[in-house]
């Protein structure tokens, strides 16, 4: 790809107002954080466009869960994997980085180890089953897939292939992916952090992606994580996505924020809109000191150039 999709004309984005955070980043830098997409590709074509856009020299970092639930998962999956494996965002200088999520991690893991346990199409990857033979070939499936959605072959294998290779245990039984980031008191990742360790960051490297263990790592840890007081070891402003964010209480009475409404909650910021059942992509622009929450909407209403 040569350049960004073109802004697409029945996604809306609604641009919030900077609000104050207790994050640290270094003087004129930008991350554009990206929650979970799940499928919904012209949602997350919108919100690449803004960036390009409006913050052109920008880092840009997806949390994951490109895939599933949503009506175009493998073109989510291909470009996600394009932009990763380039290290920037089409036509631009934009940095990207491809962050997984459990989504990413149920339809990969297998492949690498068999005892992982085999929940993909039941977790949402139905889309993949046309193409699931009875052996259950993943790689093939995926480029049939792809292929069928429009991609060359070639070009299908190749992007899949370094995909497929993000996964693949090296000589100590770990992949090379990473499943976070961090810059200046920013740490990046799908899940969260487990809360009552010394070293969330050393806690979330010691995880290997290959093996489910139980909900206490990166890519699934939930209520321990968003119900726990902050700040948090280290201080660090914790950007996530994979629980809604419509669904924690942020009251005593338990009432929650309506969708789409997302701003900082202490010292974590949750960018999982619930697309599948809101319609609604959620990504930030991350300054020192402030948060900016841009969400995608689907409307039939040309919205106006932003």
């Amino acid at each position: 790809m040569h350049a960004l999709p073109p802004m697409p004309p029945h996604i809306t984005l609604r641009v919030g107002a900077a609000l104050p955070a207790p994050v640290s980043l270094p003087h004129g830098h930008v991350e554009f954080v990206i929650g979970d997409v799940h499928g919904e590709r012209a949602h997350l074509h919108a919100l690449w466009q803004y960036c390009a856009r409006h913050f052109p020299t920008a880092t840009c970092t997806s949390l994951g869960d490109v895939i599933d639930r949503g009506p175009d998962s493998i073109g989510c999956l291909m470009d996600v994997l394009q932009y990763a494996r380039a290290g920037r965002l089409a036509g631009t200088d934009i940095t990207f980085h491809a962050l997984p999520g459990n989504h990413e991690q149920m339809l990969f893991a297998p492949i690498f180890n068999a005892e992982y346990p085999d929940i993909f199409v039941a977790g949402g990857g139905d889309w993949l089953t046309p193409w699931l033979h009875p052996h259950g070939d993943r790689r093939r499936a995926l480029l049939e897939a792809a292929i069928a959605a429009g991609f060359a072959p070639d070009v299908a294998r190749s992007v899949l292939d370094h995909g497929i290779a993000r996964w693949k245990p090296g000589a100590d039984g770990r992949p090379p992916i990473a499943t976070f980031r961090t810059i200046g008191s920013l740490l990046m990742l799908h899940a969260g952090i487990n809360p009552t360790v010394a070293d969330p960051v050393a806690w979330a490297r010691r995880y290997n992606p290959l093996h489910a263990h139980d909900d206490d790592n990166p890519l699934w840890i939930r209520e321990e994580f968003y119900t726990a007081p902050n700040p948090w070891p280290g201080g660090w402003f914790v950007a996530h996505g994979h629980t809604f964010e419509h669904r924690i209480p942020t009251t005593p009475d338990g009432t929650s924020k309506p969708p789409g409404d997302l701003r900082p909650e202490g010292y974590r910021l949750g960018l999982d809109a619930g697309s599948s059942a809101t319609g609604i992509v959620a990504a930030a622009a991350i300054r020192n000191g402030t948060v900016q929450v841009i969400t995608a909407h689907e409307t039939w209403d040309v919205p106006e150039d932003v």
